[in-house]
């Protein structure tokens, strides 16, 4: 830093509880912090990784050296006894498997930046396998070059670009054409410290210049690993759930766990975007965090006299450091973490509170009535249903008597999308709907239909939004169904009310449609985190608390 600091403000907040191994959970990840807290989270995986293998490779050449000095000299029995003169718990320096690392993704562009970080810190000395690989299939993909001559493609490609710079720079990071978006992978990584280059072995340095050796020592680092030969494990949920499940031959719909013993010895798990993930199946997140450090079925590979003793003992868990990081606060992730961090170091929790000021309801745009509904209910299971029962008893009555036009309504839960889908159809009111799992000519179709007047309703899904960032048109009145999950998603679809409109409703005669723009909220005091990211942790306390 300018400082002199080696560390930056956050690092130095973190790095105390890191270096311990206490259970760390990092609420407040934001683009601006994200550099800091992953090259602080992968200086801390090298760090584990390179210290245990350094102290397993001084002990086997310790053990090498009293078994060879013993047998020797057998007639001597001060050097027969040297082995056990150590103490046995010395060498208890592993657990039942080498991997002790797993780092779960989202998607194969945010786990090729981190293994490019890692390799990074590691210097030049790095020598690094199956680089070249890893560029290919993880990095970001092959772009067609841009020298066509052909017009209609060079206004395809112009148009394509614009569409995707609307999308905004979060969206672009993780889905843009530039990045690997596939989250269905798993990697093994094996570090071999203190590891001298010979010459003649050609190999990619960090530089990513050939390496013909020199003599110097450094880190091998070979990546595509097997499992069991791995010290760190970079993985998707998806994608390490295919390898730890199987379907069950009787019942279709339940999953059996299969081999799961490399998971046995994890002393780090490090879940990273953990916003993201819950976009994507949270449930995935769970399961792989079920299979760690369980005892494991097969043990004809392992040394029981250097495994350590909390292993043995069944308590890997209590010595596991469990580190998530998300950009907020959700109680599916606050419920994971309560239920597996057990660590005997205690845990670490790190929140930011919001100004009133620095709310995301400060970057709506539009002149428009924004109203917030608290809807009562006495338990979390309840939220679902008594949400549902006041929109149905209070707001869509009220809009089939007004035959109110151009209403959308922002559902964040699919479940609650499928519950209120039924009341309409129930209820034999027109209505579109926009989701993560329509066909794009289904989307095109219902947003054209929305805009024009001939549908009066468009249900949106929040996760139809956070992969796909629909500009809707043809909207004047707002429900959200629920708060959104990402703060910045409430301006940015209140901000597309009037969008396509604005000439439309001039022309127009009817009464309903010079209605005033309107914007309706629902929450519940169970969806406090979401609404403290929207309108201020001060103003929370009082709509989640006060009377009215």
């Amino acid at each position: 830093t300018a400082e002199g600091n080696v560390f930056s403000p956050l690092q130095m907040v973190l790095y105390p509880a890191v270096s311990r191994y206490a259970d760390v959970l990092l609420t407040m990840e934001n683009r601006q912090n994200r550099d800091e807290i992953s090259q602080l989270l992968s200086m801390h995986v090298l760090d584990h990784v390179l210290t245990s293998r350094t102290r397993v490779q001084r002990h086997n050449r310790r053990i090498k050296e009293l078994t060879a000095s013993s047998e020797s000299q057998t007639a001597n029995a001060d050097n027969s006894t040297d082995l056990l003169d150590e103490g046995d718990d010395r060498w208890r320096d592993q657990g039942y498997t080498r991997p002790k690392v797993l780092v779960l993704f989202p998607t194969r562009g945010t786990c090729w930046i981190f293994v490019k970080q890692m390799i990074r810190l590691l210097g030049d000395a790095a020598m690094v396998d199956n680089m070249d690989r890893f560029d290919e299939e993880y990095g970001p993909p092959a772009m067609s070059e841009d020298g066509s001559d052909d017009e209609e493609e060079d206004t395809a490609r112009v148009r394509r670009k614009a569409i995707l710079k609307q999308k905004g720079p979060e969206w672009n990071e993780l889905f843009g054409d530039d990045v690997n978006d596939d989250d269905d992978f798993k990697l093994g990584m094996s570090l071999t410290p203190n590891v001298v280059k010979s010459a003649g072995k050609k190999r990619r340095n960090v530089a990513g210049n050939a390496d013909n050796g020199s003599g110097a020592s450094g880190v091998s680092v070979k990546l595509f690993a097997e499992f069991y030969r791995s010290d760190i494990i970079l993985s998707s949920p998806i994608g390490l759930k295919m390898v730890t499940t199987k379907k069950d031959d009787d019942d279709e719909d339940e999953e059996t766990p299969t081999d799961v013993d490399f998971l046995s010895s994890i002393d780090i798990c490090l879940v990273t975007r953990s916003d993201v993930l819950l976009m994507q199946n949270w449930d995935h997140v769970n399961g792989v965090l079920d299979c760690l450090n369980q005892q494991p079925k097969q043990i004809s590979d392992i040394d029981f006299s250097r495994v350590r003793n909390y292993f043995l003992e069944g308590q890997g868990a209590h010595w596991r450091q469990l580190i998530l990081v998300s950009s907020f606060a959700d109680p599916h992730i606050l419920s994971t973490f309560r239920r597996h961090s057990k660590n005997v170091e205690g845990q670490l929790k790190i929140k930011k509170k919001i100004p009133s000021d620095k709310a995301s309801i400060c970057d709506v745009m539009v002149r428009v009535k924004q109203v917030f509904q608290r809807v009562t209910c006495q338990s979390v299971t309840e939220v679902g249903s008594s949400r549902l029962r006041y929109f149905s008893d209070h707001v869509l009555p009220k809009l089939m008597r007004l035959k109110q036009k151009h209403t959308l309504i922002y559902i964040q839960s699919y479940f609650d999308f499928v519950a209120v889908r039924n009341l309409l159809l129930k209820r034999e009111v027109d209505f579109v709907s926009v989701t993560e799992y329509a066909r794009i000519s289904e989307v095109s179709r219902g947003r054209a239909r929305f805009l024009q007047g001939r549908k009066d309703i468009m249900l949106y899904t929040g996760r139809a939004h956070f992969f796909l960032r629909h500009k809707i048109k043809g909207a004047r009145h707002l429900i959200f169904f629920g708060l959104p999950e990402y703060p910045e998603f409430y301006p940015a679809v209140v901000n597309m009310l009037n969008e396509g409109l604005s000439d439309k409703v001039q022309e127009e005669e009817d009464d309903v449609s010079r209605m005033p723009m309107s914007s309706l909220a629902l929450y519940s005091k169970f969806d406090a985190h979401q609404l403290e990211r929207i309108v201020g942790t001060s103003h929370c306390d009082r709509m989640v608390r006060g009377e009215k």
